[in-house]
């Protein structure tokens, strides 16, 4: 393996453990409310619902023009 990769990958867990380890501090309570955040989900937040959907679906037309095979 190329030693500067290597490096890179060896860092980039270091940093992320590290990060992952101050940022632990315990458990919080979460409400267990699902048709509220259902609700929520189709009524208040509708129009960005939809332009997410519609971006991600670009996003996977436009991964598979990419990777087509040109046959």
């Amino acid at each position: 393996m190329n030693r500067k990769a290597f490096a890179a990958v060896t860092v980039f867990f270091l940093v992320f453990f590290v990060t992952m380890l101050r940022s632990i501090t315990g458990f919080q309570e979460v409400s267990q409310n699902i048709g509220a955040v259902a609700s929520s989900l189709f009524t208040t937040y509708i129009v960005a619902f939809e332009l997410l959907s519609l971006v991600l679906v670009g996003g996977i037309i436009g991964m598979l023009y990419i990777t087509g095979r040109d046959d």
